[in-house]
C-alpha cells in the first residue's frame, strides 16, 4: 500500500517515505538527525519544517535506542510539509558500543554514516535532537557551500532549562584555525552547524562512526579534522543554529569561564536573582571617578598578576579582609594589568578600620576598583547570601576565621569560579574538592608563601 504524508512505516529496519511526491529526484538538501527519542526531538524537527528553503528537503531520523516516546514520530509525521520527506530508520537495535553495538561512537553509533549514504541529496546537514535551527539556516548553508565542499554556520549557546539563548559562540565552534581549539584540534565546527557535499567528501563519512577517544566521544573532531585538511569550506557568517549546553560536558566549566569573562548573564543566574557586586555597592558607595590610565599602578606580586591574567575575574570578594591590605593588593594588581574588575573587602573589624581603609583607597586612586562592605550591615556573608551574590573569585583574607573558612566562601562563589587561600590545604578541603568535582592547585607566591587555588565544580555540597 502506498504511504502518503502522515503515515508511519511499520517495517523496522527499513527507511520508508513519510511524504508524498516523487522520490527518485534528489532533494535540494537532506538533514540527518540521530535520536534517542528525547522530548526535544519535536522542537528539533519542527525547526526543519519551518525552513525558508527554496527546494525539497529530506529528513532522515535514525533511532539508535528508543529511550523516549515513539508517539513523537507519529506527531511529526502528521505535521510534515508536502515539500519535505520524513524518513525513519529504526532497526530495533543499537549500533553503538554503549548499548551493545559494534561501533565505538557511543552516542550515535553508525547512524550518521549510514544515513548520510542513504540521503537522496548531495548536500547533507546534521542536527542533534536537543538542538534546533533558525528558519534561514539551510538556505544560508547552501548559499555558502556553492563552489566549496562544505559550509558552516555560527551557533548560539542555549540554557538547558527553559531553552533560552545565552549568547553567540565566539570561541568554540568557529571554524578552522580559530577559537580555543585552534592549537589542539585546528579549530572546531559543531555537527549541528555543518553542511557537506557528500560526493566531494565521500571518503570521510566512515569517521562519523569512529572516535579518537577511549570514552567514545569525538567523531565530530575526526570529521572536522578531515574537512579542514582536505576540503575547501566556507562560513555563512550567521548564527543560525542553537546549541543546548550540557552541564555534564567535560568543557562545561571552561565554557562558564568564557561566559563570565565576556560579561554574559546566564538565564539561570537571572532567574535565581543573582546580584552583581557593582549594583549592590551602589547603595553605599559614592559614584567612582571616570576610568584612569593604569600607568602608575604596579603589581604587588608577579605571580598574582599572572594568576589574575589567567582567571580574568570581573568581581572579587575578599572574606576576612582585616586591614584591607590583601584587597588593595588585588585591586592594584588588576589595575596594573589593565583588568576591569571590582574588589569588595568584607570583614573589616570596626567602623574606624573601615574609615581608615576608605581613606587609603582614595589616596591610592583605587576608588574605582575597590570598596568595603559597611560594618553596619552585620555579618557580611549573611548579607551577601541574602542578596544572592555570586562572584568570580573569593580570596580568603587574614581575618577569615573558623576551622574551614572555605566552606563559608563556597555559597558565594559561582560554578567555575575560583577560591584562593593560603598555607597548605587540609585533608577536609581536599576531600571536599573531590566530592564536588572541583580542582585544586598549589601556587608559590614569591615572598608571600604558598597559596592554593580551587576551581569550583558542579557537585552538590554534602
Amino acid at each position: 500500500m502506498a504511504r502518503g504524508r502522515g503515515e508511519l512505516a511499520p517495517d523496522a529496519g527499513l527507511i520508508r517515505p513519510l511524504a508524498a511526491g516523487a522520490r527518485q529526484e534528489p532533494y535540494g538538501a537532506a538533514v540527518v538527525l540521530p535520536t534517542l527519542l528525547r522530548p526535544s526531538l519535536i522542537r528539533a524537527v519542527r525547526s526543519i519544517f519551518v525552513q525558508d528553503f527554496a527546494g525539497r528537503i529530506q529528513i532522515l531520523v535514525g533511532v539508535d535506542r528508543a529511550e523516549g516516546d515513539r508517539a513523537q514520530l507519529a506527531t511529526l509525521a502528521a505535521e510534515c510539509p508536502p515539500h519535505m520527506a520524513l524518513d525513519l530508520f529504526d532497526p530495533g537495535y543499537s549500533t553503538s558500543v554503549r548499548h551493545g553495538g559494534l561501533y565505538p561512537n557511543k552516542v550515535t553509533g553508525s547512524l550518521r554514516t549510514l544515513l548520510t549514504y542513504a540521503a537522496n541529496s548531495r548536500y547533507v546537514a546534521y542536527l542533534d535532537d536537543d538542538n534546533w535551527w533558525a528558519p534561514d539556516h539551510l538556505a544560508s548553508l547552501q548559499a555558502a557551500i556553492d563552489g566549496h565542499d562544505w559550509s558552516w554556520s555560527q551557533r548560539w549557546f542555549v540554557d538547558p532549562e527553559g531553552a533560552e539563548p545565552i549568547c553567540i559562540d565566539e570561541w568554540e565552534s568557529v571554524g578552522p584555525d580559530a577559537g580555543v581549539f585552534k592549537e589542539k584540534f585546528g579549530g572546531f565546527v559543531d555537527p549541528s552547524s555543518l553542511m557537506i557535499d557528500k560526493l566531494a567528501c565521500h571518503e570521510i563519512l566512515p569517521a562519523w562512526s569512529l572516535t579518537p577517544f577511549a570514552d567514545g566521544r569525538g567523531s565530530d573532531r575526526l570529521i572536522f579534522d578531515r574537512l579542514r585538511r582536505g576540503h575547501a569550506g566556507k562560513t555563512t557568517g550567521r548564527a543560525t543554529s542553537f546549541y543546548t549546553i550540557n552541564p555534564n560536558d567535560i568543557v562545561h566549566l571552561a565554557r562558564l569561564q568564557y561566559f563570565r569573562q565576556k560579561g554574559v548573564e546566564l538565564p539561570s543566574d537571572r532567574r535565581a536573582g543573582v546580584t552583581r557586586l557593582a549594583r549592590l555597592a551602589e547603595a553605599w558607595r559614592p559614584a567612582p571617578p571616570l576610568s584612569k590610565a593604569t600607568v602608575g599602578f604596579k603589581a604587588d606580586n608577579p605571580v598574582l598578576a599572572e594568576l589574575l591574567r589567567k582567571l580574568k575575574p570581573a568581581e572579587i570578594l575578599v572574606l576576612g579582609a582585616g586591614d584591607g591590605a590583601v584587597a588593595m593588593a588585588l585591586a592594584r594588581t588588576a589595575r596594573a594589568i589593565g583588568l576591569a574588575c571590582l574588589v569588595l573587602a568584607t570583614g573589616v573589624p570596626s567602623e574606624t578600620d573601615e574609615e581608615n581603609l576608605r581613606r587609603r583607597i582614595v589616596a591610592a586612586g583605587l576608588e574605582e576598583s575597590l570598596t568595603a562592605l559597611p560594618t553596619r550591615f552585620g555579618k557580611d556573608t549573611d548579607y551577601l547570601a541574602e542578596r544572592h551574590v555570586l562572584v568570580d573569585l573569593v580570596q580568603l583574607g587574614p581575618g577569615a576565621s573558623g576551622t574551614a573558612p572555605w566552606r563559608t566562601a563556597w555559597p558565594l562563589l559561582r560554578a567555575g569560579g575560583f577560591l584562593i587561600g593560603r598555607g597548605k590545604p587540609d585533608s577536609s578541603l581536599e576531600k571536599f574538592v573531590t566530592e564536588t568535582g572541583s580542582m585544586i592547585v598549589r601556587v608559590e607566591f614569591p615572598g608571600a608563601g604558598p597559596r592554593w587555588v580551587v576551581e569550583k565544580g558542579l557537585g552538590e555540597v554534602g
